[in-house]
């Protein structure tokens, strides 16, 4: 029996984190993810935000607030280039963004030090801060006495010294409150932290919770002025101009969808491949076998991220949009006029008008379930798949 038991053999290739975080597929889905993250939150922006709320607004107040206060002395201490003050549309939120990647790149990085390494970086940046907030303050005001030789209160023009510090700190919140789920986001997808994915999702689906509930007629009604700074949908659905099934305004929104998807999939995808990775025995680690069942996976959850996300946003505007292309089929099968007289109709135009066509859509695919095997079909057309890489 001994002579009978081999080996396991051992390939150059391993499971161990620190090359599995190497991998082409790991990375691809981290970068995956990144790009779906910045391109949800420039969705968000446009559609929400830009105009309206964004975070020149905020910044324009602030800046006129502190020259009043200081008869043109100060001003916002970060450049305009940097907040975006001197552009204009969407150019305002770029170069924030790429601080706020930088800043979740910072934060992962710090995340994958040792503890000691971790506790001394946050000590000294602790130190840096309250040297910039009070520092000047307080070289100017022990000095002053020392050289004076008596005991007095700050003077004017040495609290002065804390206009700089305040509105700069004042400044990096208002961006970093408008940029937390960028920052938290890039904390989340490269220093494998679910914490942070999961601020970036909270924040993002409950700036849209109370965006829905401020527009709801009654409460709209209520804000008055101060509802002009909020955009609003109309109730009343537009001509389709994007594929002829439904509008830019509803395109946007399942693209915000389609990208929320895909940053959370991408995202947890990594930490939960790194966690099955991490939980094999040691063993397990070094063989073959598990490297290659491993990307077979990494390479099925890239397949399925691009195909069924793809199919999902495809079949969400056919189910928008289905009352369109049911009555244009039947007026060219009947040539009557019924059918665009229907289709002109206010009720098929209203919010519930499109639940009603996603219904029926949903409707039809599932009577479809009992004539076209889908789940024989999916399977042949992995077995042939399947087959094709062997």
């Amino acid at each position: 029996m001994a002579d009978e038991v081999t080996r396991q053999v051992e390939g150059v290739r391993t499971l161990h984190l620190r090359n599995l975080r190497k991998t082409w597929q790991i990375l691809a889905l981290q970068v995956i993810a990144t790009v779906a993250l910045v391109w949800m939150y420039l969705e968000v922006i446009d559609t929400y935000i830009i105009g309206h709320l964004d975070h020149t607004l905020v910044l324009n107040q602030l800046d006129s607030y502190i020259k009043t206060g200081t008869e043109g002395n100060y001003e916002i201490p970060l450049a305009d280039w940097m907040t975006g003050l001197d552009s204009d549309g969407m150019s305002r939120v770029y170069m924030p963004i790429a601080l706020g990647l930088i800043l979740g790149g910072g934060m992962a990085f710090l995340s994958f030090q040792p503890p000691q390494r971790q506790q001394r970086i946050k000590f000294w940046v602790i130190v840096a801060l309250i040297a910039l907030l009070v520092g000047r303050l307080l070289a100017s005001w022990l000095f002053g006495m020392l050289f004076s030789w008596e005991w007095r209160v700050p003077t004017q023009s040495e609290f002065n010294f804390l206009i700089w510090p305040i509105s700069m700190l004042a400044t990096v919140l208002v961006l970093g409150f408008y940029l937390l789920p960028v920052i938290m986001g890039c904390k989340g997808i490269w220093g494998l932290s679910r914490r942070g994915i999961a601020w970036a999702m909270g924040f993002t689906l409950f700036f849209l919770a109370i965006h829905a509930i401020l527009t709801f007629p009654l409460i709209y009604n209520v804000l008055g002025s101060a509802g002009a700074y909020i955009p609003r949908f109309d109730a009343q659905v537009g001509e389709p101009t994007v594929w002829g099934m439904i509008t830019p305004e509803q395109g946007s929104l399942i693209l915000i969808a389609i990208l929320m998807l895909i940053f959370q999939e991408s995202a947890f995808g990594v930490i939960g491949y790194m966690e099955y990775a991490f939980r094999l025995p040691e063993s397990c680690k070094k063989d073959p076998e598990y490297v290659a069942q491993m990307d077979n996976l990494l390479n099925h959850h890239l397949y399925h991220t691009i195909f069924f996300l793809g199919i999902t946003g495809l079949s969400t505007m056919v189910a928008l949009g289905f009352h369109t292309i049911l009555l244009e089929q039947v007026a060219d099968l009947t040539g009557s006029q019924w059918a665009m007289q229907v289709s002109e109709s206010i009720e098929l135009k209203l919010t519930y008008g499109l639940v009603i066509s996603a219904l029926l859509f949903l409707g039809l695919l599932a009577a479809l379930r009992y004539v076209i095997p889908w789940q024989r079909l999916s399977g042949f057309v992995e077995h042939l798949t399947s087959r094709q890489k062997i």
